[in-house]
């Protein structure tokens, strides 16, 4: 009784999808693609939030920079910089232990997805003697990324937008039973556009470099409701041949992203 109380005001999850268009480029073999001589640019934005990073690929037989100060993404004509100057410190301890006994000890698994590990892993001892050194490793960004002849990049990008748009005239449309009606938009009244301004250069000094500059805008918003997102798809595992379920998107693509919400709880007065 108390699970199923449990289950019954449970709020049910929401997913909507807005649609990206550009005259920049193009979908091709599942990703949003742009070419010219010297590189091809790949996007896939399909992700909670929408994310633009991108792989570059160079074309020609000579290393091509991509020159990070003079990159940016664009959202809504605010300028978001690739390049901060920043640097990053990790530390990696060391530990070295002298042990008199070999009898290893394994208290139990957990299970992480399909992989499995020991909770705990420890020797029985009878004495040691024990050392740790701690090391911390600074990383710093560097201004020029570089892409070797015929080879390609991945250049991690900024997440577009969490941003959920209600319609106040008709609510029923922002919580459907499936599929909401589409609102559609033209560019020149969208409320989301962005763009992804990449510089890249064959001299490390960037005194000939060239900009890539890709628009973006939203062309349209729909509200799903999770039966109406998501599907059962079945597989069969190559190596044991078993039969599984798995849900997938229905409406997944390229040049699609989405954001998840609830209904809200709404007290009467």
């Amino acid at each position: 009784m108390a699970l199923l109380m449990l289950t019954s005001c449970a709020q049910p999850v929401y997913y909507q999808v807005y649609e990206i268009q550009s005259q920049d480029v193009s979908v091709q073999n599942n990703m949003l693609t742009y070419e010219n001589g010297d590189c091809k640019i790949s996007y896939n934005i399909w992700s909670e939030g929408g994310n633009l990073s991108f792989l570059i690929a160079n074309k020609t037989d000579k290393n091509l920079y991509v020159v990070m100060p003079k990159s940016f993404f664009i959202l809504n004509g605010v300028a978001n910089d690739y390049y901060s100057e920043s640097s990053y410190t990790r530390s990696i301890t060391n530990n070295a232990q002298l042990a008199t006994s070999r009898q290893i000890s394994i208290s139990g698994f957990l299970t992480d997805g399909f992989y499995w590990y020991p909770s705990t892993l420890g020797r029985q001892l009878g004495a040691s003697v024990g050392t740790s050194l701690t090391e911390a490793i600074e990383t710093k960004e560097t201004p020029f990324v570089c892409v070797p002849p015929k080879s390609s990049k991945f250049i991690k990008g900024f997440n577009i937008s969490d941003y959920i748009y209600k319609d106040c005239n008709n609510t029923k449309y922002n919580y459907p039973n499936k599929v909401s009606p589409v609102v559609t938009y033209q560019q020149s009244n969208t409320p989301l556009s962005f763009r992804n301004r990449i510089a890249y250069t064959f001299d490390e000094k960037a005194t000939d470099a060239q900009y890539l500059d890709h628009s973006f805008w939203m062309s349209s918003v729909t509200n799903y409701s999770k039966k109406g997102a998501l599907s059962k798809q079945k597989y069969e595992d190559c190596e044991t041949k078993a039969k599984r379920t798995m849900k997938s998107f229905t409406m997944s693509a390229p040049n699609k992203f989405f954001n998840i919400y609830k209904k809200p709880n709404v007290t009467k007065y």
